[in-house]
């Protein structure tokens, strides 16, 4: 969004002139589409000020595939992928921060299985508004596999 932030190829609202300062209606427009993309189907949440981020996608339905790279967060950025295949969602993430990775389950499924990086692990599965979500804690480069 450089035309609402100050950013090197636009710079600050306050020292344009009002004929050439962008308008709250843009950055409405802007929010409308991203909040539903990284927040709700990418799962990007947040909380830099304590040093942690949930990333959570919930794939949509009709979609194998969601992506997202170099979301900034605080003085870093995310990256996330998650991938439908078969029974099983894997989802990538990596970022600056100490991270909870999972996924939103399909409608009437559970876990079966899971791995972090390889290794196993026992997720976290909490019905949200979202769905089932199916989580674990980690930092750096993850990948999580999560069969149903």
């Amino acid at each position: 969004m450089p035309e609402i932030a100050p950013s090197p190829d636009f710079g600050a609202n306050i020292d344009k002139k009002l004929t050439e300062r962008s308008m709250v209606l843009q950055a409405w427009g802007s929010y409308g589409i991203l909040w539903p993309v990284v927040h709700q189907q990418l799962g990007v949440d947040p909380d830099a000020g304590n040093g942690w981020i949930r990333v959570v996608p919930q794939i949509p339905a009709g979609q194998q595939r969601i992506s997202g790279h170099n979301i900034r967060v605080g003085t870093g950025a995310v990256s996330v992928t998650a991938v439908e295949s078969g029974q099983t969602i894997t989802v990538t993430a990596s970022g600056p921060l100490k991270m909870t990775i999972g996924a939103v389950l399909p409608t009437g499924a559970s876990v079966k299985s899971a791995t972090l990086n390889g290794k196993p692990v026992q997720p976290e599965v909490v019905r949200t508004t979202r769905g089932l979500e199916a989580t674990v804690p980690g930092s750096g480069n993850l990948t999580l596999v999560l069969a149903y």
